[in-house]
């Protein structure tokens, strides 16, 4: 437990779900826009920025995630969790692994953007596609190994800072596209969960302007019919 104070009540607890609800964005996302990005056309701009523009948010989202982590719950859990440390020290060595691979994806995303050529987009698929390595490993580990620390040792609150970190980092247009990315593989349960730490405001925004928003957002990135998340 928390070395400043004593078993957590309900409403402290954190739920790990989350977690895994997050993760669920980069598994899908990643592989799929290495598909997309191997598949565009040479010297076609328009889709070229169509799918810069969202690697651009998955990337910065991934990365900002990991920074949160390692700010505001690696110290947190090197402190409290003591049998654990060994679990802390190997997800932050993995999250050293996957900066080199986003830094190499992201810096191949930018070249491509600027110079949509076929050599380009092979490279940055193929560096996305390392990063999903290195990624999914993590994540099953995190899931596996982590996250029952978490619920131990870290509360709602504590949880939730990291949350609001990656918030303040995705651009105000795209903030409700990235909840339609989380909501998307949902089930109504978790749906609820995301929905109702939002005020009352944000869900009237996202029932009536993020679905339709989500929906075009993935029928342009992915070039088929996509069904949006329920409200």
């Amino acid at each position: 437990m928390p070395t400043t104070s004593g078993p957590f009540t309900a409403e402290e607890r954190l739920d790990p779900q989350e977690m895994v609800v997050l993760h669920r964005v980069f598994r899908r996302e990643i592989p799929l826009l290495a598909d997309l990005v191997e598949a565009a056309v040479p010297g076609d701009r328009r889709r070229t920025t169509v799918l810069a523009d969202h690697l651009d948010l998955v990337l910065g989202a991934l990365g900002e995630h990991h920074e949160g982590e390692d700010v505001l719950l690696w110290p947190k859990l090197r402190e409290r969790a003591t049998p654990g440390v060994s679990v802390v020290s190997r997800m932050a060595d993995q999250h050293e692994a996957i900066a080199g691979a986003l830094a190499a994806a992201t810096d191949l995303s930018h070249r491509w953007r600027t110079r949509p050529e076929r050599d380009t987009a092979l490279r940055l698929a193929e560096a996305l596609r390392a990063l999903d390595r290195h990624a999914v490993a993590h994540m099953d580990d995190e899931e596996e190994h982590l996250l029952p620390l978490m619920a131990d040792h870290i509360t709602a609150r504590e949880w939730s800072e990291v949350g609001e970190r990656g918030r303040r980092s995705v651009p105000k247009p795209k903030l409700l596209i990235f909840l339609g990315a989380i909501l998307e593989d949902a089930t109504a349960q978790e749906r609820q969960l995301f929905l109702s730490h939002m005020p009352a405001p944000a869900r009237l925004l996202w029932r009536t302007l993020g679905i339709r928003l989500y929906k075009h957002t993935t029928t342009r990135v992915r070039r088929t019919n996509a069904v949006a998340p329920k409200a």
